[in-house]
């Protein structure tokens, strides 16, 4: 494979050699900004200390010899120095020119009006000088010079033609490296996009030989790279999930049908005898009733179908701060009448006040979900207990009952849909009870866990978190 062929951009080779080479030009382009930036900024200050430095020394100068010497020292640094490259003025303190070091070099540099009024507190001050007829920029500082009986203001202006000269030779290194930079890039690109895609093509094998109907066909593990290695272990993960998703669906297609059949054939069997027989107006009466009773379980099934759905979609509105102690107290006061019926005892120990966020009907219809579970499958003089318990900042709500209890093989599968542990469904429900249980408390950012045994009761948790 050519490097013209990798580099196309209708590939995904060709693109991420032009990504990685234009990603890496982006970054090399940063650092060098930045270093010449830093560079630039060091030398700038570098030259600002020397200046400052020699403000100080040529104080202490004056200060221990006088303004004659001092001046000689001056005119001496800037022979040695050169005029284009060093200025010294001395000045009065209202800022009139006593000497002045130029031979003609900085005659077009004249000092800012009023400067003399900045150095009233003494304070030294720096700036950047550019000329038109001058090369190079430079930097000038003003300060005072006092030995008690008389106070100066000495100029000192230096060339920034030696930081001009580092920085240019800086220039120069990139414009030659970045070439060899790019071609580096591309070099290294496309090495990198032979690598990455040399396993890809298997996976991709596999995938047309799957869609031809091969469903058990499994792409198989290499040492092709970490990201080839977990994208075939994700491919074969996701299809085992296909497989199981599709057994699951075959099942609970079986369950509905069956939960569908016996309230349609009733309903049928009620058309037929209405049809076929002569009878009083009492018995179209309950039959009509028998009818619209039938129909309700069915609406039942397909709402609470409907609601499970929305649950899972993440579709719950109208979230509320909510006393959620006086909402479990309400639930229990529903169910007493049906746990007395069925000779059950229903404590409720709720102890504490608990507030969550969250929806009052679906909320409703999670703890009324869990006791109609656990008043149905718990015999006559039995009990039902509710019992509260904090953990950091979620409240634990305990749904106990001393019922016929779960059997250890079917807990896992109990929050399935249409599941239910009476295989032979003599007792009425549709199976997707605790489902949608479990998807409200989901919603609401918690979790429902159980514990059973068989013949020894049941214990559900839910668990929510308390409102902030």
């Amino acid at each position: 494979m050519s490097l013209s062929a990798i580099v196309k951009p209708e590939s995904l080779a060709g693109r991420l050699t032009v990504w990685y080479t234009f990603v890496s030009s982006i970054l090399f382009l940063f650092a060098i900004g930045t270093i010449y930036f830093l560079t630039s900024t060091v030398l700038l200050n570098q030259v600002d200390e020397d200046l400052e430095d020699d403000l100080e020394e040529f104080n202490e100068l004056y200060v221990a010899q006088g303004i004659v010497p001092l001046w000689q020292e001056l005119q001496q640094e800037a022979i040695e120095d050169g005029s284009s490259q060093v200025l010294f003025r001395l000045y009065t303190e209202d800022g009139s020119m006593l000497r002045n070091s130029d031979d003609g070099y900085w005659q077009d540099y004249l000092p800012p009006e009023n400067f003399a009024a900045t150095m009233v507190q003494g304070e030294p001050a720096i700036s950047t000088v550019e000329l038109e007829s001058h090369e190079f920029p430079a930097r000038t500082v003003y300060g005072l010079i006092d030995d008690g009986d008389g106070r100066y203001i000495l100029q000192i202006t230096e060339s920034l033609e030696e930081r001009a000269d580092v920085l240019e030779i800086f220039q120069l290194t990139f414009l030659i490296s970045f070439p060899f930079l790019i071609i580096l890039s591309l070099a290294a690109g496309w090495l990198m996009g032979r690598k990455s895609l040399s396993g890809v093509q298997q996976v991709t094998d596999t995938a047309i030989d799957i869609s031809n109907g091969a469903l058990d066909e499994r792409v198989r593990l290499s040492d092709q790279g970490t990201e080839i290695d977990r994208l075939a272990e994700t491919f074969n993960s996701m299809l085992d999930k296909i497989q199981l998703l599709i057994k699951s669906m075959r099942e609970i297609t079986d369950n509905i049908a069956h939960d569908l059949k016996s309230p349609l054939a009733r309903i049928r069997g009620l058309a037929e005898s209405s049809l076929t027989s002569d009878h009083d107006k009492e018995h179209y009466e309950q039959m009509a009733g028998s009818t619209i009773e039938e129909c309700d379980r069915l609406l039942h099934l397909i709402n609470t179908m409907l609601d499970l759905a929305e649950t899972e979609a993440g579709l719950v509105h109208d979230m509320e701060s909510l006393n959620f102690t006086a909402l479990i107290n309400d639930a229990c006061e529903l169910f007493q009448p049906l746990a007395t019926q069925n000779n059950i005892k229903l404590e409720c120990n709720i102890q504490s006040e608990h507030t969550i966020k969250g929806n009052k009907q679906f909320l409703q219809r999670l703890i009324g979900n869990l006791l109609d579970n656990a008043i149905k499958y718990t015999p006559a003089e039995g009990t039902v207990s509710l019992s509260d318990d904090v953990s950091g900042n979620d409240v634990l709500i305990n749904i106990s009952d001393t019922g016929v209890g779960i059997d250890s093989k079917e807990l896992p599968n109990i929050f399935q849909r249409f599941y239910r542990c009476d295989m032979s469904r003599s007792k009425p429900g549709s199976g997707l009870g605790l489902s949608l249980a479990l998807a409200i408390a989901k919603a609401h950012l918690g979790n429902i866990s159980v514990s059973s045994g068989e013949n020894q009761g049941t214990q559900f948790t839910v668990t929510l978190p308390l409102a902030s």
